[in-house]
């Protein structure tokens, strides 16, 4: 299986391959890669006539076949693109799965798919000739290669402490990020680096935003609230698995805040290991002391265990499985 990193390192230098599969719940880089997928496929030549995008909900086998099938106009490649297999009704997914054995030369296939179970038999059809790109949200490190890439190509310089400082309140939803650092980059006009002043403009919108205020329910154990905000995030799409990021950094964090605070470091120290900004000392230190460090470590295994069978099965129900989460990590503040 491929990186994003790897295949944007090797569309670089390389056309395009004849079949690619973005799996994973990052919207924001499969848009990306897909992107430059395309440009490798087609360069400058006859977009316009080379390229189609299929509804895959209302797409039937014959439009799926005449698609893949018909000649480029103009230019020696075409390039199909299909968001979101899963939404494939069944018959087309089997018409995907046979073609995809034998697509024609010209063609650059790209489908897109949230999730998708390999061990069914579209998966496997696709993978044994396509190029697999993981697209689960990136790591923290991750995140901040990427803003401070995002920057690099607007020309502006961001310090490091910025990048972190960015990153903490932002997180790891791309989507956010890169709209952030847009809106940073056009209030900077000509500037050519970032200043805190600039930087500290998110905080207020930021606390402002739905995930924000539902993890510091949650830190606050204060359920109903949390619940309240965890329905509103599912209904306005926001994926479980970035729910799920958000609490894990959150925890996580909050355990190593305690762990460094009973060794005897000063909550400085601590301030600085974990890249907590001043802003939210006051707070962060007050839910840390709510818990005793058993019961911090309780909710983590808890998230780690939710986390887990997210990943090993498709059994998963959002709604009901991450109230319950929830219910569990607010519920340690009583125990």
């Amino acid at each position: 299986m491929t990186t994003y990193k790897e295949l944007k390192r090797e569309l670089r230098g390389e056309n395009a391959r004849g079949l690619y599969l973005l799996v994973g719940p990052e919207e924001h880089l499969a848009r990306e890669l897909t992107s430059l997928i395309i440009d490798a496929a087609l360069g400058d030549g006859m977009k316009d006539f080379n390229f189609v995008e299929l509804d895959a909900p209302t797409t039937n086998p014959p439009s799926l076949l005449q698609e893949i099938n018909s000649y480029p106009l103009g230019a020696a490649g075409r390039v199909v693109l299909i968001r979101g297999a899963g939404s494939l009704p069944t018959v087309t997914q089997e018409a995907l799965r046979d073609a995809a054995a034998d697509l024609p030369e010209f063609l650059t296939l790209i489908i897109t798919a949230e999730r998708m179970d390999k061990r069914k038999g579209l998966y496997k059809a696709l993978a044994k000739d396509a190029v697999v790109v993981d697209l689960r949200p990136l790591k923290p490190g991750e995140v901040k290669a990427w803003i401070r890439d995002r920057f690099k190509a607007e020309n502006k310089r961001v310090p490091p402490q910025l990048v972190d400082h960015i990153f903490e309140l932002t997180g790891a939803n791309l989507s956010e990020v890169a709209n952030e650092i847009a809106n940073l980059v056009a209030f900077m006009g000509e500037r050519d680096t970032v200043t805190q002043s600039e930087v500290d403009s998110l905080v207020s919108s930021r606390q402002k935003k739905p995930i924000y205020k539902f993890t510091e329910h949650v830190a606050d154990g204060d359920f109903m609230d949390a619940l309240v905000a965890l329905r509103g995030l599912l209904t306005e799409g926001e994926h479980e698995l970035r729910i799920l990021w958000h609490l894990d950094f959150m925890v996580k964090r909050m355990l190593r805040a305690k762990s460094m605070l009973e060794q005897g470091v000063r909550e400085e120290g601590v301030m600085k290991a974990l890249n907590v900004q001043p802003f939210l000392r006051q707070r962060f230190f007050r839910q840390v002391s709510s818990f005793p460090l058993n019961e911090l470590r309780s909710m983590y295994s808890a998230i780690v265990e939710w986390d887990n069978k997210f990943k090993s099965t498709s059994r998963w129900h959002p709604d009901i499985d991450m109230e319950l989460l929830v219910r569990e990590l607010c519920a340690s503040r009583g125990r």
